[in-house]
């Protein structure tokens, strides 16, 4: 092995799966393992399975499994060499080896003339804010108390009125009419290109590393029927539906805090900020999307919702409510009393302190969609009152224990005035209908195993015992030889490659080894492996070896024996077929079925 090798090695032998996977998901005890929602696809119920004693983990619903450094190479889609120093990073590893190793993420070249005239674009109109014509913005900032070092922070510019000088400046740093208009800011003719934010405040947005990937611009007289703000369109970098604004600076502090605040303006962000309060982020919008689910995912800490307080905000944090309890999201909800006030506003009135307040009243989803549901029922009324009940109950469902559950009962009990004994009935018959075993089976997810043909069963059978011994991995070489099951034979001749350098097997070490090969189809090589990891293995036993034999020694002689009637048959009339078919059934078994 060379020094990379052996330096994944030791990170491996290092660190707990189970933790490292703890810092992106959330990760629950069942039995002897642990259990999780799969984030390699759509999970709802948890189908990923962790095993701290064979240090990998396997999900029976979409086949992905690996080990700690496979988990953190394809979560956040990075190199085997960078999630390697993730993995270290997360564990506290220190090695001097992990200086010397370095791997770059592959940058598209297309795109790097977009961040280039980005980063020019944020410069000038960051020059244009100190303009004599730049006042008005800054008379702006000042009066919604938007410090000097929050405008440097957030690189807050502004647009001049001429948008030719925009662009003429653009073209003098080299950047072509065609680059100017993929960044998204071209308006005008052909004849005469202009700026399309011109005249506005500028607020850059930010992706998760911090490039400039476009801009939200404000207009500056509210008097005018323009629209407030104009988002950059559509581009090649630039995806509203993937922006958390702030992101690039939220997510190590959330990390470190154990939560981060969704709110819906940049407004309120820079007031968080100017409070002290870093791990917050804001929707371009009120709409929480998938990509803004996995983004929150990957921080795996408790996440804040915090809307604003009008009607529609709060609907919105109902929706983005139900939205985190279906996926299964640590979360909760700032309470605003019936403060209509959002937190900008909050804090140029009461300052930190009475933002803190604000901020640190929260409530579990269910009691939040408790007040919502009560502030907008009329209860009086049997119909809505029947109405509150059943939306509640799906909710109360999902309650983190039957005694929170239960506590929830007696309140709908009391606000619909329906009997608890009933509204428990019909508790329990909504659980039962959606009830799921959060165990992982494997042969829960493979009903076709009973129908796996008895040559491949043999070789399974036999492969389960290489998986654990050097012995069974010589017996494959000298009596065996070879598998008809692709993927079983190209684990077959890895294994034997594997045991020349070492004793015993590691399995997390082991797919780690075949990630670092060159083999072709290592993915599918890894999924199989952890597969059969996780899968009941008898011991050691050189008698169901050897029985496993005679299966296969059989089998192949079948198949060879088809292979010799099917060349006997080819050009025969059908009476000499029938006689050739006749002759072969007298010594051998009907023909396997095909597929």
């Amino acid at each position: 092995m060379d020094n990379h090798d052996t330096l994944f090695e030791d990170v491996l032998k290092s660190a707990n799966i189970v933790d490292v996977l703890s810092s992106y998901i959330n990760v629950t005890k069942k039995g002897r393992n642990y259990v999780a929602l799969c984030p390699f696809h759509d999970d709802r119920n948890p189908s990923l399975m962790i095993s701290s004693e064979k240090q990998i983990y396997k999900c029976f619903v979409c086949g992905a499994g690996g080990n700690a450094i496979t988990f953190v190479r394809d979560f956040e889609k990075i190199s085997i060499g960078e999630a390697v120093q993730k993995v270290a990073s997360i564990i506290g590893f220190t090695d001097e080896r992990l200086k010397s190793y370095r791997e770059e993420r592959p940058i598209d070249s297309r795109l790097i003339p977009l961040y280039k005239c980005l980063t020019d674009l944020t410069e000038y109109y960051q020059y244009c804010l100190t303009t004599e014509e730049g006042q008005i913005a800054t008379e702006y900032l000042n009066k919604r108390k938007i410090s000097s070092a929050i405008q440097k922070t957030y690189k807050i510019g502004y647009a001049l009125q001429n948008g030719e000088a925009t662009v003429m400046f653009l073209q003098q740093r080299g950047h072509s009419i065609k680059t100017i208009e993929r960044v998204g800011i071209l308006g005008g003719s052909i004849e005469h290109p202009t700026d399309r934010n011109r005249g506005r405040l500028i607020f850059p947005i930010t992706n998760i590393d911090g490039q400039v990937i476009g801009f939200s611009a404000r207009r500056l007289n509210d008097k005018s029927a323009e629209a407030k703000y104009v988002n950059s369109p559509e581009t090649e970098i630039f995806h509203k539906s993937e922006v958390l604004y702030n992101i690039d600076k939220a997510k190590d502090s959330a990390r470190h805090d154990g939560y981060i605040y969704v709110l819906e303006g940049f407004m309120d962000i820079f007031a968080l900020v100017e409070a002290g309060i870093k791990s917050t982020v804001a929707l371009m919008g009120t709409f929480l999307t998938s990509e803004h689910l996995k983004i929150l995912r990957n921080l795996n800490v408790e996440i804040r919702i915090c809307l604003d307080g009008d009607e529609p905000g709060q609907a919105a944090m109902l929706k983005i409510s139900e939205t985190l309890s279906q996926n299964q999201y640590k979360y909760r909800i700032v309470n605003n009393d019936g403060d209509t006030r959002d937190p900008d506003d909050i804090y140029q009135a009461s300052g930190v302190n009475g933002l803190k307040t604000y901020l640190n009243n929260l409530l579990s989803g269910v009691d939040f969609a408790f007040n919502y549901y009560s502030n907008h029922s009329q209860l009086d009324k049997g119909t809505e009152r029947e109405k509150l009940a059943q939306k509640m109950l799906p909710i109360i469902a999902k309650a983190p224990s039957e005694l929170l559950a239960e506590d929830y009962l007696k309140k709908l009990s009391h606000l619909t005035g329906f009997p608890l004994r009933s509204l428990s009935k019909e508790y329990r018959r909504y659980k039962n209908k959606n009830a799921n075993d959060p165990q992982v089976a494997v042969n829960d997810f493979h009903p076709e195993r009973p129908l796996m043909q008895r040559l491949q069963l043999a070789e399974h059978e036999i492969l389960m015992q290489m998986l654990q011994s050097p012995e069974a991995v010589n017996f494959y070489q000298k009596e065996i030889g070879y598998f008809y099951h692709d993927i079983y034979r190209n684990i077959a001749n890895f294994l034997i490659d594997y045991f020349q350098n070492h004793e015993t097997i590691d399995i997390a070490n082991l797919i780690t080894e075949l990630e670092l090969s060159s083999i072709s189809g290592k993915e599918n090589l890894t999924n199989q492996i952890t597969e059969l990891s996780f899968e009941k293995k008898p011991p050691y036993s050189l008698e169901h070896l050897q029985e496993c034999q005679k299966i296969i020694t059989e089998e192949k002689n079948q198949i060879s024996a088809e292979d010799e009637l099917q060349k006997k048959l080819i050009g025969k009339t059908d009476i000499e077929r029938a006689m050739i078919l006749n002759e072969y059934y007298k010594t051998h078994k009907r023909p396997r079925k095909k597929g």
